[in-house]
């Protein structure tokens, strides 16, 4: 890889940390314990633990950069060592040394700077918005209803309109309101579900659906379902795209993982269904036995006991060879709103609803389902982790809430605003062309007239939109080709061109409004400062000089080493037993480059003897197994190698030797580039520490991590 190459590469990543581009810390520096802060201490924020010229540097500002760049959200740094600390808060300064540079020279008015700064908000205000606005409630929300899952019933009332085919709006909320009254009036909800219910999949089940937690059913449904409890139905037909919802909750618990183990016996050639069930007879009875008469039972059974007696039983007669071999473990906890956690597959409803009639350490009696008997035991259960769930309800929200409820917002901010359609004129508009064509036509504009083109067909706080601006959109911008001429797709054309415009007014204020978001936008705006800085003055540098390159070979020589190598002798062959015998006879004296003259079945093995030569990539290889204690002349293996067997030789050892410049280079040049630039770095900073001098403050330090044991201070 050239040095140009490898400079590219630093330079992206350069990019990608962005905002601190802090190099990691190692936590395994030996230092004396930290002293954290006590009770009694000033609280972070306002802590100043150094300054960069004017720059107060707080204590709360170094830790958060420290939890983000290392990964470490929960460590606080004053519970690190001493050296960790200090280290890290030497390079938060350098940091803060380029920035306070960047800002002296104006890079703020650069105008490419500003475009990036720009875009940088934009993307960053956006997100923010919606966040603050939808995303971290209703993320919240589901985190807190996946630590509870609901058993739940469905009516679903979607009547078909006999001419449009579609559901019949008005008849659809008429039969759900008369089905409401008649479980108000005590109807069975089943019956009702299996007679009534235009789902016929749920219907066929009485409504029953499988458990539920938040996420696992469309919103409608599942807001219904957290709003009412056991026994209860919904008061009023629930709206959705699918037509009307009339939800009853049946049961409602605690979200347990659990994990437990089965043996599954079943019916064979040799063993009917009653001799499958006096077995499993004998293996509950084994099961139920006191720990000492299970041992005696099992070596009867000809099983030598392992202290777990479901365990030994599963591996010889579970007929589940998958979970036999595991002792009857399935390997991963379940819970019956999420499935196994590991792939979020199911159990049948019989088996499940055993495992849940359990208490943990209990062994069931016989389950019956469609595979055979069953005999479970529930090892275990604890309660979902809530970052876990956070994490895992954030993910879920993105995937199947956040882009229609991020449209509900923008509606919401649209309207408040005054964006909306000029409604006669939007008819006007599409009563001229063919709304059965969409934009990928070439001649659907041509019936605009010129009439109609000044006419305004949408109002908006910048000023409104004619038909003949609205067309030109439609006609020549590449991000509207192939939308639909009807009324959806002309609104979801628009929405293309005002969508942009509302978000920048409603994320004006941000700032001001959330101090966090300041910050962050703070940090984001420093990052891209520190990189076009560190462009200039590092980057824009880094050139492959031969002179100073041999200067730097000069003064590492030492670093430039071959690696030692290994003279070998191999017999390599396919067959172990042929290896076994030939290692045989050189234990009993034969010369092994003999032995490989005749035997070995490597290419070109038998002309040399078995010899390999120092440096080539087989003896290499070979050499894997060769350790510091081995003498020359020892022989090794054999061992399997290559699809087959090899015993080899060390016949002799060539020590490392000094590497030319020349064949150094390969791995002399990244080293070279990292020194050039640290080098070009210091010589950049200490040039900016005259101007913004840094100083620690030394008794702040020593109260929060302790004095240094050297008595040396940075």
């Amino acid at each position: 890889m050239t040095l140009a190459a490898m400079t590219s590469i630093s330079r992206a990543l350069s990019i990608a940390v962005c905002l601190v581009c802090l190099v990691s810390v190692t936590s395994a520096q030996k230092s004396k314990k930290s002293t954290p802060l006590t009770k009694t201490s000033p609280p972070a924020a306002s802590v100043v633990i150094a300054t960069v010229g004017d720059e107060r540097i707080f204590l709360a500002d170094v830790e958060r950069a420290y939890q983000k760049n290392l990964s470490r959200r929960d460590t606080k740094l004053t519970s690190v060592a001493r050296d960790t600390a200090l280290e890290f808060l030497r390079l938060y300064t350098n940091y803060r040394l380029k920035v306070q540079d960047a800002r002296d020279r104006g890079l703020e008015r650069d105008s490419a700077v500003k475009v990036d700064l720009a875009n940088n908000r934009r993307l960053l205000s956006e997100t923010f918005f919606y966040d603050k606005a939808i995303a971290d409630q209703r993320v919240d929300q589901l985190a807190r209803r996946r630590l509870k899952e609901m058993q739940i019933g469905i009516i679903l009332c979607a009547m078909p309109d006999p001419v449009t085919k579609q559901w019949d709006t008005i008849g659809s909320r008429r039969k759900a309101e008369r089905i409401i009254a008649q479980l108000a009036a005590g109807a069975d909800f089943e019956k009702l579900a299996r007679d009534s219910s235009d789902d016929k999949e749920t219907a066929s089940s009485g409504g029953m659906l499988p458990w539920i937690s938040g996420g696992s059913i469309i919103k409608a449904v599942e807001d219904e379902s957290y709003s009412l409890k056991a026994g209860q139905v919904s008061p009023q037909p629930v709206s959705s795209r699918f037509g009307f919802f009339i939800v009853k909750v049946f049961r409602e618990e605690p979200r347990d993982m659990v994990k437990f183990r089965h043996i599954l016996l079943t019916a064979k050639e040799d063993r009917d269904s009653i001799a499958t069930d006096l077995f499993t007879d004998t293996v509950l009875a084994i099961l139920r036995m006191k720990p000492a008469q299970q041992a005696l039972a099992l070596r009867a059974q000809g099983i030598e006991p392992s202290g777990d007696a479901f365990s030994d039983l599963a591996k010889v007669y579970s007929d589940d060879k998958t979970s036999a071999a595991k002792g009857g473990y399935l390997g991963s906890a379940y819970s019956r709103s999420g499935g196994m956690d590991v792939n979020g597959s199911r159990l049948v409803p019989a088996f499940e609803a055993g495992i849940y009639s359990l208490k943990d350490g209990e062994i069931s009696g016989k389950v019956k389902t469609l595979y055979g008997t069953h005999i479970m035991v529930r090892d275990s259960t604890k309660k979902p982790d809530q970052i876990v769930e956070r994490d895992a309800a954030k993910r879920t929200y993105r995937r199947l809430y956040f882009e229609e409820d991020k449209r509900i917002v923008l509606d919401s901010v649209k309207r408040v605003y005054g964006y909306q359609w000029v409604d006669k004129q939007l008819v006007n508009f599409m009563s001229t062309i063919d709304t059965t064509k969409n934009t990928q036509d070439t001649s659907w504009y041509k019936s605009v007239t010129a009439v109609i083109s000044n006419e305004v067909i949408h109002e908006m706080p910048r000023g409104p939109i004619t038909i003949g601006q609205f067309t030109d959109s439609l006609r020549l911008r590449l991000d509207m080709r192939g939308y639909t001429l009807n009324r959806a797709g002309l609104e979801r054309a628009m929405n293309k061109i005002t969508d942009p415009l509302a978000l920048e007014q409603a994320t004006m204020g941000l700032e001001k409004q959330y101090p966090d978001f300041a910050s962050l936008m703070q940090e984001f705006n420093d990052g891209i400062l520190l990189f076009k800085v560190e462009e200039k003055e590092v980057w824009s540098k880094l050139r492959f000089d031969t002179a100073d390159a041999r200067i730097f070979y000069d003064s590492t020589r030492t670093r430039w080493m071959s690696e030692q190598k290994y003279d070998l002798t191999e017999i390599y062959v396919l067959s172990d037993s042929m290896a076994k015998a030939l290692d045989t006879r050189i234990q009993n004296g034969e010369n092994i480059a003999d032995l490989a003259s005749q035997f070995s079945q490597r290419e070109g093995g038998r002309d040399k003897r078995g010899a390999l030569s120092a440096g080539s990539p087989k003896t290499s290889k070979l050499a894997q197994k060769i350790t510091p204690t081995t003498k020359i002349g020892a022989v090794i293996g054999p061992f399997p190698m290559d699809a087959g067997w090899s015993i080899i030789r060390l016949d002799g050892i060539v020590p490392p030797q000094q590497k030319s410049f020349d064949n150094a280079l390969t791995d002399l040049a990244p080293a070279y580039q990292d020194a050039l630039q640290k080098r070009l770095t210091e010589q950049w900073l200490s040039s900016v520490r005259v101007l913004h001098p840094v100083v620690y403050e030394n008794a702040v330090i020593d109260r929060i991590w302790g004095k240094a044991s050297s008595g040396k201070r940075k």
